[in-house]
């Protein structure tokens, strides 16, 4: 009999073990009969049991092919994915019109015939973390039903309202924390205020308020960009007020910014009568190159309404590269074309090609903001009134970069041409898809705008379900690609971030709504996964060099 190697039994033991463990530890989270929970004042001091008995006498009431009205499910939406990585959601409804006044809410599966219930006399429930780990335990790529009735407690727990949702867990993770920026509205205020402004560092699996990581910036800091590995960061920001000054520095739990991490747009052929702020800066996969619209000349207005309080788009502008390690400024050929504005610069994840948003320079509305950079409105006047009277619509075009000698652009195809505007360019991580945001006209913040999908290479465009009423834009790839991150303002002009799962055929599913990044006072702007594998960020800040 051969000798048996020790070192094996023991990797035989801890697999065995390892197995039995996950297993135990998955099937604590498998509901094996009835629950029955409660929340809000009216429930307190009852026993388990007086809910059970409360719980079943409703039920007992219920009439299965009775017409009831149904109540307004604002969250989940029917139909919602789920990361098997992400914390529990709120459920909200309205039941304003009718006179409930508690709430069952039963949540059953298509896998197995317990049932979960709770009672509550509030329009909002967020399980805790044992009961929605419950909950994804037994709804993995598999229906969960979610239903609501509005009972009329003064009447004999009489049912008012019944409605009713499908929810499922996916089993791709999103695994990437959020970076985003938090501002006060209306734009005016952001703008005069800069210290207001708080950015954020945020997990979905996480159970907190997204940890602020910067904030009280005495400067202007604006739009920033990750590299793909997530190793750098950059960053608009006013630094001597130059409004083209923009930082590069290395990603690190503790970021301390210093004059040496600053370049400036300005830099490219400087001239005294032509300055750069440098618009929607990208940093290449490699990390070795930052691209960005220059030399422009934005179109803007403020406007004092708290939804859109904004008007912007650039009416002028080449694309230029700047090489990190040469410390070298140049325009991109075929992107610099003066009788263009182009911008909006979206990397290739190989770093071949860049599409970016192209449109003929309208020399009326040069005229119209001369060398001001913006114009005045009259009292009263709104973005829809302004979308009426300046239009301008972008196409996407792309270019390869081939080591910064640019080539010949050629439009792309779904996303060009089509009498709409079309910008804001994602590349997939994967390299398959592009979404961008299509609207009437304009750039940026349009009430109407809507995300699109499409091959990388071009085809036919899909506008994605997930899309809301109201303006849908500020959109970034988890490094999966699997998930993807957008802003909205369907619930409210302090806007929100939502999260959609794209499959492998393009597909989204109806969006989940990020309730612990939202802010009740701030908008919630240019979210971006980061693609951080081993360490978070925890604080930015200025340097003694740029304080003192």
């Amino acid at each position: 009999m051969k000798k048996i190697n020790i070192k094996i039994l023991i990797l035989i033991f801890v697999a065995i073990f390892g197995a039995c463990t996950y297993r135990n530890s998955l099937s604590t989270n498998i509901l094996h009969k009835d629950m029955y929970l409660s929340d809000g004042a009216s429930f307190k001091g009852h026993q388990p049991v007086e809910i059970k008995n409360i719980v079943e006498t409703i039920i007992s009431r219920t009439e299965k092919n009775k017409y009831y009205p149904e109540s307004d499910i604002l969250n989940p939406y029917n139909g919602t994915i789920f990361p098997i990585d992400m914390a529990s959601p709120t459920i909200i409804w309205e039941d304003q019109y009718f006179h409930s006044t508690m709430w069952l809410i039963t949540i059953s599966f298509e896998n197995n015939n317990h049932t979960l219930y709770l009672l509550t006399d509030q329009n909002r429930w967020t399980p805790d973390r044992n009961i929605w780990e419950t909950i994804k335990a037994n709804s993995v790529e598999k229906k969960a039903f979610i239903t609501i009735l509005g009972i009329n407690n003064e009447k004999s727990c009489e049912i008012i309202t019944r409605s009713s949702v499908t929810i499922s867990i996916s089993k791709d993770k999103v695994g990437a924390p959020i970076f985003y920026q938090q501002i006060p509205l209306p734009f005016a205020k952001a703008k005069k205020h800069p210290e207001l402004s708080k950015w954020r560092l945020g997990y979905v699996s996480s159970y907190e308020t997204p940890s602020i990581v910067m904030e009280k910036l005495p400067v202007c800091g604006n739009c920033h960009s990750f590299s793909g590995d997530g190793k750098m960061l950059g960053m608009d920001m006013d630094y001597k007020q130059d409004k083209g000054a923009y930082v590069l520095t290395a990603v690190r739990e503790n970021i301390s910014i210093s004059a040496d991490d600053f370049i400036t747009w300005n830099d490219f052929q400087r001239s005294e009568h032509s300055e750069s702020m440098g618009l929607f800066s990208r940093i290449s996969p490699d990390s070795k190159h930052v691209v960005s619209t220059v030399k422009e000349t934005s179109f803007f207005t403020m406007i004092p309404d708290l939804y859109f309080s904004q008007f912007f788009f650039p009416i002028r502008g080449l694309i230029a590269c700047y090489s990190i390690k040469e410390n070298k400024f140049f325009s991109l050929p075929g992107a610099d074309d003066p009788d263009y504005v182009q911008t909006c610069p979206a990397w290739s994840p190989d770093g071949k090609y860049i599409v970016y948003a192209r449109a003929r320079v309208n020399k009326k509305l040069l005229m119209i903001v001369g060398d001001k950079g913006y114009f005045n409105i009259a009292q009263g006047i709104r973005i829809s009134d302004l979308n009426k009277k300046y239009k301008i619509r972008f196409d996407l075009y792309r270019i390869p970069f081939n080591g910064g000698k640019g080539g010949v652009p050629e439009p792309l195809i779904g996303a060009s041409h089509n009498g709409k505007s079309n910008y804001f360019p994602r590349f997939s991580p994967d390299g398959k898809w592009i979404i961008f945001t299509r609207s009437e006209t304009g750039l940026a913040i349009q009430p109407d705008s809507k995300l699109y999908i499409v091959p990388a290479e071009g085809g036919i465009a899909r506008k994605l379900d997930c899309n809301m009423d109201i303006m849908n834009s500020w959109h970034s790839w988890s490094p999966n690609s699997r998930w993807l991150l957008f802003t909205s303002k369907i619930n409210t002009p302090f806007t929100q971030i939502f999260l959609t799962h794209i499959n492998e055929n393009g597909e989204d599913s109806p969006p989940v709504l990020l309730s612990r990044f939202k802010s009740d006072r701030h908008a919630c702007i240019v979210p971006e996964f980061v693609n951080l594998k081993h360490q978070g960020i925890k604080k930015i800040k200025l340097g003694d060099d740029l304080i003192h």
